[in-house]
């Protein structure tokens, strides 16, 4: 009995101490596999966003501010001073060329055309009454010229008194002086005549400044006067604008006109669309901000939805570059000796790859130095200052 007591305790010391073992081998491996995925010792990867450079070609543009303005305005004013009778237009309304928009008021000029026109009538009933009268002294004169001519020669025969031959022939003096008096009286009135006619013409010239008509067609950008107001010449009575045509305006400064030239081709979008002009026209003096104004004529479908005093951004081509490896600004990196490089990813590490700036548009940059295909890194989540050649690196999605 004892020896199986003893058998027994012997039993259940083995199992226990064959549990313990087990236990002790299971922990051992669970903590081997635990160290197996546990990362391995060291720095782990620095997150970058890259992207994928590829070739292409690469408009050099420079961006500018343009006002969207008409072909031409005409400030439309007086040429004399005169009250504003009437106003056949307001804003906003189409108007033709030759189209009257203000009348101004006329009746003294009119007044005074009636008079000159009643005077040059009664002139002319002067002329035709001096025009008989001098017939008549003609036939009188001639008449009277031949009685001095008869008494003359009788007188020389001794048939009649000297004194009486003399007396005709002052009589016929007399009535050519006459003559010539009523002559010059009719030249006079002819020069009056002439005179009088100017003045009618100068004052329907005057008149016909009454009515105010529209160089061209266009629209009534503004209208600044009311009937009663008095117009002058050099005040600005309405504002007509040529819609035909618009034009984009912009300042050029001082150094970008080596770049910029006439001709060169224009872009910008309007109403979602993109269109395409040219360079019309360079001012040829810098204003007082030292910049040049240009012009962009537009026509047809590029006018299309385009109000005047619209701000449009517009870019002036300066030059294309052809077939070369674009990158994002945001991938270059200065370095102390001023040149640009850029960071490559390849099979998880970085290389440093110096690169020559071709040119720039936006934030696209045309450069040299790399392979199309390659990813470039952008940035960095820790800055720039974290990345060198070697360097592991985990790409960001």
């Amino acid at each position: 009995m004892k020896l199986l007591m003893k058998l027994f305790r012997l039993f259940l010391i083995l199992v226990i101490v064959a549990g313990i073992v087990f236990l002790g081998i299971s922990l051992i491996k669970h903590k081997k596999q635990a160290l197996k995925q546990a990362p391995k010792y060291g720095i782990r990867p620095i997150g970058v966003h890259a992207v994928t450079v590829k070739k292409g070609d690469l408009a050099q543009t420079i961006d500018y501010l343009a006002v969207v303005d008409s072909f031409q305005i005409a400030n439309v004013s007086a040429r004399l001073t005169s009250n504003v009778d009437k106003l056949l237009c307001d804003e906003g309304d189409l108007v033709k060329a030759g189209d009257v928009l203000i009348q101004l008021d006329s009746r003294e000029l009119k007044q005074s055309i009636e008079a000159i026109e009643a005077t040059i009538a009664k002139t002319q009933a002067e002329i035709a009454a001096n025009q008989s009268a001098i017939q008549s002294l003609i036939n009188t004169v001639s008449y009277w010229q031949r009685e001095a001519q008869r008494d003359k020669t009788l007188a020389d025969k001794g048939n009649i008194p000297a004194s009486q031959a003399e007396a005709t022939a002052d009589k016929a003096n007399q009535l050519k002086g006459n003559l010539e008096t009523t002559k010059h009286q009719q030249e006079a009135l002819k020069h009056q005549i002439q005179s009088l006619q100017s003045q009618k013409s100068q004052l329907e010239t005057r008149l016909s400044y009454c009515t105010i008509t529209s160089p061209y067609d266009g629209v009534v950008r503004q209208r600044l006067v009311d009937p009663g107001d008095l117009a002058a010449p050099g005040k600005i009575l309405m504002v007509i604008e040529d819609r035909s045509q618009f034009k984009l305006t912009f300042n050029v400064p001082q150094t970008d006109l080596q770049e910029v030239q006439e001709g060169l081709p224009v872009r910008f979008n309007a109403d979602g669309k993109k269109f395409s002009a040219e360079l019309t026209h360079l001012y040829p003096s810098l204003n007082t901000a030292r910049m040049l104004q240009a012009e962009v004529l537009l026509s047809g479908l590029a006018t299309n939805n385009l109000d005047c005093g619209q701000y449009l951004r517009v870019l002036v081509l300066v030059d294309e570059i052809k077939d070369k490896v674009l990158v994002p600004a945001s991938c270059l990196v200065e370095c102390p000796e001023h040149f640009q490089h850029v960071f490559v990813v390849k099979d998880g590490s970085l290389t440093h790859h110096r690169v020559e700036i071709l040119g720039s548009s936006g934030d696209i940059v045309a450069v040299e130095g790399i392979e199309p295909n390659q990813q470039v890194v952008t940035n960095s989540f820790l800055g720039w200052t974290t990345l060198s050649s070697g360097k592991k690196v985990e790409v960001l999605q």
